[in-house]
């Protein structure tokens, strides 16, 4: 009788095996940030050759050839190893600060200018006769020359 697993049933399954890989892969997160930058490229290296052997069933002196290959130059499978191994290791071993966002209410903010000030400069840029050209160069210095911080 054949085992059967549902869909749902699999992805947790799946979801558990990241949990676990994303904790037992902490220490060489720790260790990959300590380390120098040549060593991180070599390190990133090594472990994308494994996962390339290891996702298409190939020899060492293959995936190393895959890695040194362009992305134009890989089979889509080969390319599909390699990206899927190079986001494994970003994701277990690089781990990319989340950047903090701010709490939102979900509400968007409409922003509109004063409505005074928008009529005054309309009328200040009318009354003066530029054309186009001089009002789009206008524009352009006005944000080149003013920061807001």
């Amino acid at each position: 009788m054949k085992n059967a697993i549902t869909t749902t049933a699999l992805f947790f399954a799946l979801g558990q095996a990241e949990k676990l890989t994303r904790e037992s892969t902490l220490g060489a997160h720790r260790e990959y940030t300590k380390a120098t930058p040549e060593q991180q490229k070599q390190l990133m290296q090594d472990c994308i050759v494994q996962f390339i052997m290891g996702y298409t069933d190939c020899e060492l002196k293959a995936a190393e050839r895959i890695l040194s290959q362009s992305r134009d130059e890989r089979s889509k499978k080969s390319q599909d190893a390699y990206y899927k191994g190079y986001s494994k290791f970003r994701y277990h071993i690089i781990r990319p600060e989340a950047k903090a966002e701010p709490e939102s209410s979900g509400r968007q903010i409409k922003v509109s200018a004063p409505k005074a000030l928008v009529k005054s400069l309309v009328n200040e840029i009318v009354n003066s006769g530029i054309s186009k050209a001089e009002f789009d160069a206008l524009i352009t210095e006005l944000r080149a020359s003013i920061s807001f911080e």
